[in-house]
């Protein structure tokens, strides 16, 4: 039964452009609006951070993007039926690893899930990227101690 029947190539065109307006054309404003945002901060880190850490943003942009053109494509394809490898364990693990915070919504989405294991993800991930924040002054910290001690 067709949902929302879509053009599964104009929904592959718009997220081949900008990633997340496939997702906006078939109707699903969330997801295409998390892609969008997910893939502007993760193109501005690539542009703004240097080294392994600008790579591994470009990588996960490369990542998001294509993911987004895929399922605005099978989105439509699929009259708007929802996507249940979209909400599959390995696929919610992978996109934490990769994007961090950005896929918490898809994590919540997931029925795949319980709450205790969502509770739990969600604390490490938060976890993870406040001490990426944070690792650059606490080095500093840690070489301005070493460097004034007495010794």
């Amino acid at each position: 039964m067709a949902i929302n029947k879509k053009n599964p190539l104009i929904a592959l065109f718009l997220s081949l452009v900008v990633p997340g307006l496939g997702q906006i054309y078939n109707a699903e404003l969330t997801k295409g609006v998390m892609l969008a945002a997910g893939c502007l901060v993760l193109g501005l880190s690539f542009f703004l951070l240097s080294g392994l850490v600008g790579l591994s943003a470009l990588l996960a942009l490369i990542i998001l993007w294509v993911s987004a053109f895929l399922d605005a494509y099978v989105t439509a394809k699929s009259g708007g039926e929802p996507l249940d490898w979209y909400y599959r364990v390995s696929y919610v693990v992978a996109m934490l690893l990769l994007v961090g915070p950005l896929a918490l919504p898809l994590l919540w989405k997931s029925p795949h899930f319980s709450r205790a294991a969502k509770s739990i993800w969600t604390t490490v991930v938060i976890g993870a990227v406040l001490l990426f924040v944070a690792t650059p002054y606490l080095l500093s910290w840690l070489m301005r101690q070493i460097l004034i001690s007495p010794g």
